[in-house]
């Protein structure tokens, strides 16, 4: 069990920003999905008829299951980890596979239903934290090896089977935004290993001649569309170009100020940004708070991914540096990819906003992230 002077060292600042961007995501998501307001509300009683809380609820549920996994992550040491994450990232990659033989939800085979629990679980996103924690352990073993760096063709190796192995399940369900993060988890670790130039460079190469045979050979029709349309938004305004489009109108309407939460002839409430409360929740959220709340937002990640980093650096051995910087990893890739689809930056891949979309599983994912940075900061050496 924990000892109870490690509470005291319990890494409240990290807790704190999660809880605010939570917090944001609540009454975004409150506002968001509420019936049209017009203006005429004049009573506590008005706007309360007019919410609908039904995601909300779901958010606040699933919050406090990731809350409970994420203690039960901090009470135990991490290095506990070790000889049971190879059995857990196996049971991983066998439930994606399984995917495959259960019914396509949302046109990929990405989800297992649960119907008396009218929820969803997406093991894709769980699968996350077992990739962090196996990657953390090969490279950190050679990094003991060799003076901190991650040496020898064979360890560089079993580190990409293990990361590759996952991302081609998730792409052929297909789901290329999480394919996208699993590998920036990956690049995240390499980095922190010191991994030599030549794979490097031999990696850039690779991926240059990759993704051409990706986009005629892997991608279905739909998405290469998508691709296509990010070139080139004027080829499909109205189809593929919609989302995107839509999404940029609502963060332009919010202006400096933004038109506020719970107010009339928002975008966001008229239904005109598509997936409104997950994937476009920043274009809802920009609408309302503007730019400058849209940035501050923007701020309380950059805030956490530095405070992560100072972490890592202050971790105990070089398992704990990788699992931090693991997890760094996966929040980066995460907010990148969402602000940057909704403001046309990158294609649209379906990705959350951590800790603010909707989503159970990504919630319980970031949470059990959370809660192992936590861990290895309540754990750290008293003296460097």
């Amino acid at each position: 069990m924990i000892d109870k002077k490690l509470l005291k060292r319990i890494d409240w600042f990290t807790l704190l920003l999660v809880f605010t961007l939570f917090g944001i995501g609540i009454v975004s998501m409150a506002s968001i999905m509420a019936s049209p307001f017009d203006g005429q509300e004049s009573s506590i009683g008005d706007y309360m008829a007019k919410l609908n809380l039904t995601y909300v609820n779901k958010q606040i549920a699933g919050f406090f299951v990731g809350l409970a996994a994420c203690i039960v992550v901090i009470i135990f040491d991490y290095q506990v980890l070790k000889p049971f994450i190879k059995y857990i990232y196996i049971a991983n990659v066998l439930v994606l596979g399984a995917l495959f033989l259960a019914d396509k939800q949302r046109g990929i085979h990405g989800w297992f239903m649960i119907s008396w629990l009218d929820r969803a679980i997406q093991p894709a996103e769980l699968c996350k934290i077992s990739i962090i924690v196996m990657l953390a352990k090969a490279v950190s073993q050679s990094m003991d090896k060799n003076g901190g760096k991650l040496k020898g063709f064979r360890s560089v190796l079993e580190a990409v089977a293990y990361c590759a192995i996952p991302t081609v399940l998730v792409m052929l369900q297909p789901d290329f935004g999480t394919a996208f993060v699993y590998i920036c988890i990956l690049v995240f670790m390499f980095f922190v290993a010191k991994i030599a130039w030549g794979y490097i460079l031999t990696a850039a190469g690779t991926l240059a001649a990759g993704l051409p045979l990706a986009y005629f050979f892997l991608m279905k029709p739909e998405q290469q569309a998508r691709i296509n349309v990010f070139l080139d938004p004027s080829l499909d305004p109205a189809g593929k170009g919609y989302n995107v489009s839509q999404s940029k109108i609502a963060i332009g309407s919010g202006q400096l100020w933004g038109k506020g939460f719970f107010s009339s002839d928002t975008m966001a409430q008229l239904r005109f940004v598509p997936e409104r409360h997950t994937d476009f929740i920043f274009a809802g959220i920009v609408e309302g708070i503007g730019f400058v709340g849209g940035t501050a937002i923007i701020v309380l990640y950059f805030i956490l991914v530095f405070r992560w980093l100072y972490i890592a650096l202050k971790a105990k051995d070089n398992f704990g540096t990788c699992i931090v910087v693991g997890v760094m990893g996966m929040l980066i890739a995460h907010v990148f990819e969402n602000i940057g689809m909704t403001i046309g930056l990158t294609p649209v891949t379906g990705i959350p906003l951590p800790f603010i979309s909707y989503g159970g599983s990504n919630l319980l994912t970031n949470l059990i992230g959370v809660g192992l940075v936590v861990n290895i900061w309540m754990r750290r050496p008293q003296k460097r």
